[in-house]
């Protein structure tokens, strides 16, 4: 795959095709990527897809905002040729090998996007974990849950006998299709272009931590910094002192 790095304006680069690769922004490394870029360091540049009429943002959500912080009009950039297909497959595996590392829930996002997709969720376990840079054992259980949680919206079991694709509703809110007929077969992955000579070294990724009812990582650190990036600062003050007086009111 050819690609160029180009100069090019904030504004024609596009965030709204779910190629976001992380569950939520770090809004601490945003202001560390801001001040970076004040100090005039340049950092690597973000990587685009170009469909010919829209630049799609694949990695560097971080850098993105550093410079939208900072009101500056442009920003480096790595741009292949490529469809939004290209790009969201591409951004599944950003970050698996560099940069800030991922989250468990980064993780799990990442393997989701694939498996509420209803090409690639025919994919094997191994082939998704390969491009998702991810244990296999992890798209095995996220697969798993996922189709437990089809079963109970759908109000049955879902076996590999059923031949129509199932539409239900993401955790995003947004509607997708399974198309569990295809699942557990031997079908060789598709080529998307050649997006796959760009993939991300596979790594041995975490087991899994339990999650709390929001979805947050057990460990109050993690949980802390993704409310945080997705309220903002002052919510999150404000949350601690109206929590701190409901458990002072119910004497924990």
């Amino acid at each position: 795959m050819s690609t160029d790095i180009e100069t090019i304006g904030l504004s024609r680069v596009n965030i709204s095709g779910n190629t976001q690769p992380r569950a939520m922004i770090d809004e601490q490394v945003v202001a560390e990527y801001a001040d970076l870029y004040r100090e005039g360091v340049e950092l690597p540049p973000v990587t685009v897809f170009f469909d010919g009429v829209a630049y799609w943002l694949a990695d560097g959500f971080h850098r993105y905002w550093a410079r939208k912080r900072l009101e500056h009009d442009d920003i480096q950039a790595d741009v292949h040729e490529g469809t939004l297909r290209d790009a969201i497959l591409y951004s599944v595996g950003a970050n698996a090998a560099h940069g800030l590392r991922r989250t468990n829930t980064d993780k799990r996002k990442a393997v989701l996007t694939l498996l509420e997709d209803d090409e690639w969720s025919a994919w094997s376990d191994h082939e998704i974990a390969r491009r998702c840079g991810v244990n296999q054992s992890t798209v095995t259980r996220t697969r798993s849950s996922l189709m437990q949680s089809i079963s109970e919206r759908s109000g049955g079991p879902v076996t590999p006998s059923s031949r129509n694709p199932r539409t239900y509703k993401t955790k995003h809110g947004t509607v997708a299709r399974m198309n569990t007929s295809k699942i557990g077969g031997s079908r060789k992955p598709q080529s998307s272009g050649s997006v796959g000579r760009q993939l991300r070294p596979t790594i041995e990724a975490e087991p899994m931590r339990p999650c709390t009812n929001l979805d947050l990582d057990l460990d109050p650190s993690d949980g802390a910094r993704v409310l945080v990036g997705v309220m903002g600062v002052e919510y999150a003050k404000q949350l601690i002192e109206c929590l701190t007086s409901y458990l002072n009111a119910k004497g924990m």
